[in-house]
């Protein structure tokens, strides 16, 4: 925040923000066993005591087996690329119901953000007389356009269906390739799912859709599925790209290439600040393949991180008390996303002028505002985005600090803005019940 809006807020303000989907920022606490994983890799010294369950320290000893010379200071390339990839590979079977998964075809890597310009740029054809360019979703995460930049792609957006809960709209993607073809070489569609900011998860049906329209295109279709682990309705379950598109069989089981997204910082253990995930790559020719474990220029995921991922992947068997922590954990947090789904919900209905879809998954909740003509014309006058401007009136006045919806992007002529679901319950009530009382404030100032 500037220190300028900070100066501006009365002194009894304290600012509060609820944008974030770190799970750890926002208050939820570590995995103690996970964290007790970690420390005795680090200091093996540990393991000769009885400091920490024996549970933990099994693990540990585990984990230092798979590192060169039992020391998790090196690089431990055979970690990376062999050891940590056939776990995935093991998990994402049992994940898509025996769907069958390749260890050489996944990517062990530091984070999303760091490895998607990359991904992009192995589709740019410097040469060609038309830029690339890659299909992103509005809204959606600011990453994708980012990345496709820094590739050297250009950025297209195409709008997701607020109306049936932001769906994607296969018209909408053909409108936008079509108006997109005249300038440059569309060769990527991205879909989020489960969606962010939005928080929708798609249905098979949508997803099938999605599938025939990438073969029809001939686009490469890139998942960002790093949300997976926070889907909450029981009745619109996570689904992956990859399942669906096993199922649908031939010929475009074997034909449309995918890669797809899986993040650490996003899992049930929310462990942003060890950098590490993975990405598979499905149905993609050798010669793309191959760059991905060779390049020197992907950052190559912290050794703790890895272990932490490997954690996630293989987990010990049913009744090991670390199996036992992330079930409760995983349980833990799910409740609580789907408890602060139906609060936004019941909270915002009450609230003439605000609308929000249905929350199904992720960790973040889309309500769309109205905001009065005067409004938007003394944005204007002030050189802002409506939305922007409310955003900083609600922060000088309550000390609220909720994301303007034009920052993840949006539909024309609409303004929303984006909050957290992972903040303690009664602080969330507490921040919704303010936001709604500001907001009538200031439909009465602006009428």
């Amino acid at each position: 925040m500037a220190e300028a809006e900070r100066k501006s807020m009365p002194p009894s303000v304290v600012p509060e923000d609820v944008t974030s989907d770190d799970a750890h920022a926002m208050g939820h606490n570590p995995l103690p066993i996970l964290r007790q994983v970690v420390a005795a890799c680090v200091y093996p010294e540990l393991l000769d005591g009885l400091v920490l369950p024996e549970a933990a320290q099994n693990r540990a000893r585990r984990a230092l087996r798979d590192m060169e010379e039992g020391n998790v200071g090196g690089y431990n390339h055979q970690h990376r690329s062999l050891v940590v990839p056939a776990r995935v590979a093991r998990f994402l079977k049992r994940r898509d119901g025996g769907v069958p998964s390749d260890p050489r075809n996944i990517v062990i890597c530091n984070g999303t953000a760091s490895i998607l310009p990359f991904v992009y740029s192995l589709v740019v054809d410097e040469t060609a007389a038309l830029p690339t360019a890659v299909l992103v979703p509005v809204p959606g995460p600011r990453l994708h356009g980012a990345a496709a930049g820094l590739a050297g792609a250009v950025a297209v957006p195409y709008s997701l269906a607020e109306e049936r809960g932001w769906d994607v709209d296969g018209d909408a993607v053909r409108r936008a390739l079509q108006q997109a073809r005249a300038r440059c070489h569309p060769k990527v569609l991205c879909v989020v799912n489960p969606g962010d900011p939005t928080g929708h998860v798609l249905s098979r049906q949508s997803m099938e859709a999605i599938i025939r329209l990438v073969a029809e295109e001939n686009l490469l279709l890139l998942a960002d599925e790093v949300q997976q682990e926070r889907a909450f309705l029981l009745d619109r379950p996570f689904l992956s790209f990859k399942r669906v598109l096993w199922e649908m069989g031939a010929p475009l089981a074997s034909t449309v290439q995918l890669v797809s997204f899986y993040s650490l910082s996003k899992s049930v253990a929310g462990e942003s600040g060890f950098r590490s995930g993975f990405l598979e790559l499905v149905n993609v020719e050798e010669g793309v393949v191959l760059p991905f474990h060779v390049a020197q220029s992907i950052p190559r995921p912290c050794v703790l991180g890895r272990i932490l991922l490997d954690i996630l992947m293989d987990p010990p068997d049913e009744g090991d008390p670390i199996q036992k922590a992330l079930e409760e954990h995983r349980g833990a947090l799910l409740h609580s996303l789907a408890h602060n789904a139906r609060l936004v919900q019941e909270v915002l209905a009450r609230a003439p002028g605000i609308c929000c879809h249905p929350v199904q998954g992720g960790a973040r909740a889309f309500p769309r505002i109205q905001l009065p003509p005067r409004a938007l014309r003394h944005a204007q006058e002030l050189g802002l985005e409506p939305d922007v401007f409310f955003c900083r009136e609600l922060l000088e006045a309550t000390g609220i600090v909720v994301a303007p919806g034009s920052e993840f992007g949006q539909p024309e002529g609409t303004h929303h803005v984006g909050l957290s679901l992972l903040p303690p319950p009664e602080k969330l009530t507490q921040i919704l019940h303010t936001l709604t009382r500001f907001y009538a404030a200031f439909l009465l100032r602006f009428s």
